[in-house]
């Protein structure tokens, strides 16, 4: 039988950063009075797209993850995946601008943040369709 173990900590992790992106679109919809959508409200809109970004991702870097451990990919490259996936998907939320003058830091921390996203997924396609 195959032992899976490091997965369900990153689903864990994932979870809890849903759970606080959650609460932030619901806090901000309570204070802007939105109940659908986002109000024509710039600052609802920008919480929203951070957690849809999570759901768009997560489910398939979290599913090439378990995939990678149920093929034997080692303990420390898991690790690193989920790892990277899990900074990213704290830092994306955060550096979230709606282009008004944005701070460097917040386009970079971005930037940042999606090309790891896009680097996972390569790497975990790489990696799911070698032999």
């Amino acid at each position: 039988m195959i032992s899976v173990s490091i997965t369900p900590l990153y689903v864990g992790f994932t979870a809890l950063i849903m759970l606080v992106l959650s609460l932030r679109v619901s806090s901000m919809r309570v204070k802007h009075r939105v109940s659908l959508g986002d109000g024509g409200k710039g600052d609802v809109g920008i919480v929203i797209r951070g957690f849809g970004n999570l759901i768009e991702y997560a489910p398939i870097i979290l599913v090439m993850l378990f995939l990678m451990e149920i093929q034997g990919v080692a303990a420390y490259w898991l690790h690193a995946y989920g790892g990277a996936f899990i900074i990213a998907r704290i830092v994306h939320p955060l550096a979230l601008f709606d282009g008004r003058g944005a701070p460097k830091w917040k386009r970079l921390s971005r930037q940042g943040a999606a090309t790891v996203t896009l680097v996972l997924l390569l790497v975990g396609a790489i990696v799911l369709l070698l032999p």
